[in-house]
């Protein structure tokens, strides 16, 4: 075996040494270095938890988008009513327009060529200052005939649009909804994964039916339907609608 001089060396000064200072060396030899962290008195002031509770259903008897996005799955593919603040909303104009461009300049390239706006759209949430990121998409939001298919469809089927779509000259039957970021609005449709024109979200969205906007105090009309057509919708004619994609390429109906 190995000697080992300076643990013996050691030794032997604190047996000479022990009758004077004690048992110092001893002490010293198990103490060992000194910790590089030390313990503090200081108390640090954390956040609280943030409480995980859905707020009160609405006293119309519809849902919070808290409640859609929390436990929402299980109401899939059902007619709902969400209570709910505008928090965001596709604008055209503002998705198309380039650095420098005119209001006039970018309503006549849209004028031109309509399939270069997204299909109406905006987000709601449980306050005004919900951000996009936990409100619920609200799609198919009918909109207005754009210029190509007040141009090229039959005035019949202008008279009588489509769900997505609209007439604005006549208020009474104007299904077209009135809405801008921070309105108070109650709408009414189906809870779903994706929309029928392909939008998709897995936490949920709802596609359009109608809507009552608090703030501007105004409500979807009450459409009756034609004669001899089914209720709550229009008969398309014969070859269906053309798309703006159609209407872009000169496609008619036949």
């Amino acid at each position: 075996m190995p000697h080992r001089h300076g643990v013996r060396t050691i030794t032997f000064a604190c047996v000479l040494l022990a009758p004077i200072f004690g048992t110092a060396c001893d002490k010293d030899k198990l103490k060992g270095p000194e910790a590089e962290v030390k313990k503090t008195d200081v108390k640090l002031d954390l956040p609280g938890i943030p409480p995980f509770d859905l707020p009160p259903p609405p006293a119309d008897g519809g849902h919070s988008v808290k409640e859609l996005r929390v436990k929402g799955k299980k109401l899939f593919d059902s007619e709902l009513v969400v209570h709910g603040y505008i928090t965001w909303a596709y604008d055209c104009m503002t998705a198309v327009r380039q650095p420098g461009q005119t209001d006039k300049e970018v309503a006549k390239i849209i004028e031109d060529d309509p399939t270069k706006c997204e299909r109406p759209k905006f987000y709601i949430g449980d306050t005004k200052e919900t951000p996009a990121e936990k409100s619920l998409w609200v799609v198919d939001v009918p909109r207005p005939y754009n210029a190509l298919e007040i141009k090229r469809l039959p005035k019949e089927e202008l008279k009588n649009p489509p769900p997505d779509r609209c007439n604005t000259k006549d208020p009474k039957t104007n299904t077209c909804p009135p809405y801008a970021v921070g309105d108070e609005v109650v709408i009414t449709g189906d809870f779903k994964m994706a929309s029928p024109h392909s939008e998709r979200n897995s936490d949920g969205l709802m596609v359009y039916k109608k809507m009552k906007n608090v703030t501007q105090t105004w409500e979807s009309p009450v459409i009756e339907p034609p004669p001899g057509g089914p209720t709550g919708s229009t008969p398309p004619p014969t070859g269906g609608r053309p798309s703006p994609e159609d209407l872009v390429k000169g496609k008619k109906t036949h």
